[in-house]
């Protein structure tokens, strides 16, 4: 591979797959119309969905759950009550709605995040450190703090903030290459 495509800023390439993606384009709309302070989609609806496409698969893998983030300081928005929202549209999935405010207490961050980006970069594996948010003038924002390499190239390695413990056992209960099988999964003894 050359190395201008190894540096080659794939923003572009994950806004026109998720841009292509009709129910996941419904789904950012509504979740925009919740008008959430720095708010993303985030995770392994995000992943899925672009391993899914370079995997050439014509059905979508079904998601554990679609993970909308935010960052709300004020407390203004209630995580249950999104939820509730998002469940009430779109049943047919489970919903993890998180303010990421306060995930530095649950996770054991070495300090509070200023942003849901901030936030994402804290995510396990650098493929699944990745948001986007559809804007009011409908373009996407990403959100890839250790870039996007490793999602599009299928490198799946731990991400710099990540337990070490906690990505081994994610990886053995997830099992990505029999669904994914162009993965290269990092195994971190």
């Amino acid at each position: 591979m050359k190395d201008h495509k190894l540096k080659k800023d794939l923003s572009p390439e994950l806004q026109k797959i998720i841009s292509h993606e009709k129910w996941l384009m419904e789904i950012l709309r509504t979740v925009r119309d919740l008008q959430l302070p720095d708010w993303y989609l985030a995770a392994g609806v995000i992943r899925n969905t672009v391993w899914d496409v370079l995997h050439g698969y014509k059905k979508r893998t079904q998601l554990n759950d679609i993970d909308v983030v935010y960052f709300d300081p004020h407390k203004k928005f209630q995580e249950n009550e999104i939820k509730k929202k998002l469940k009430k549209i779109y049943p047919q999935y489970s919903w993890d709605v998180v303010n990421q405010v306060f995930v530095h207490k649950t996770y054991v961050y070495k300090r509070p995040v200023k942003s849901s980006c901030e936030a994402i970069a804290h995510f396990v594996e650098v493929p699944t450190c990745v948001g986007v948010r559809l804007e009011k003038d409908n373009s996407l924002t990403v959100c890839a703090p250790h870039g996007l390499r490793n999602l599009f190239f299928f490198l799946v390695v731990p991400a710099p903030y990540s337990n070490l413990k906690r990505y081994r056992e994610r990886m053995k209960k997830k099992q990505w290459k029999k669904i994914w099988p162009k993965l290269h999964i990092s195994s971190i003894s």
